[in-house]
Parts: structure tokens; sequence; C-alpha cells
């Protein structure tokens, strides 16, 4: 089956000294770690990424204080304005004129009537005036 035994021997040592040689270098590279977990830095770092011990940032929180006095204020004096706006009639109501009228009882002058002196439209024969 195989022709050439000192061949295959050849490729397995190769491949077991590559073998060796990347668990050499695997080694190396964990030996030359200076943390593995927060517990291998000091109280005041933490075990970064890279394996190396960092200290905590200084974060500053800034506090925001707001004054809603006056926007409340404004806010107030509107609603107070709004309502005297819709309640102003019935708050102030107007003075309505007071108009008299006067009657003349017995100063009136009765019409007289008047005799009739209209023409009639159509003219009859017994209705013809002659001079």
């Amino acid at each position: 089956m195989l022709k050439n035994k000192k061949s295959d021997i050849g490729v397995g040592v190769i491949f077991l000294i590559i073998i060796i040689v990347l668990f050499f270098g695997w080694l190396i590279n964990i030996n030359q770690r200076e943390c593995r977990t927060n517990k291998d830095c000091g109280s005041e770092s933490y075990c970064g990424s890279d394996f190396s011990c960092h200290e905590y940032p200084n974060i500053q929180k800034t506090v925001v204080q707001y004054n809603l006095l006056v926007p409340s204020l404004i806010i107030g004096i509107a609603i107070i304005i709004t309502a005297l706006i819709f309640r102003w009639n019935q708050l102030f109501p107007k003075e309505e004129k007071k108009v008299i009228i006067e009657q003349k009882t017995e100063t009136t002058q009765i019409p007289e009537e008047v005799e009739d002196i209209s023409e009639p439209y159509y003219k009859s024969e017994n209705n013809v005036k002659t001079p």
C-alpha cells in the first residue's frame, strides 16, 4: 500500500514540530499577561481586554438643577387671564340703557274724517258729469 514509509514519518515529524512551536508560543503569551481577572490588579484598577491593569476613570457627574418658578408663574397668570376673559360679562355686567316712552293722553288729537273726493276709475253712463 504505502510505497515510501520514510516520507510519511517526515511529514508527521514536521507536523509535530509545528504543534510544539505553537504550544510554546501560547505558553509564552499567557505568561506575559499582567492580569487574568480583576483580582490580579489593585483595588483602584481593573483588568482590561489587553490583559493589563488599568485605573478606573474618574467620572464627574454634573448635576443640573432647573428653576421652574418663573415658567409656572407665567402659566398661572395666563390661566387666570383666560378665566377672566371667559367670565367678563358675568363679573362686570353692562348697564342697559333705559328708554322712557312718554304717552300723551290729553293732548293727543284725534284725526278728523276727510271727505271722499276720489273718482271712480271706470266711468259709467250714469256717473258722467257734464258742465
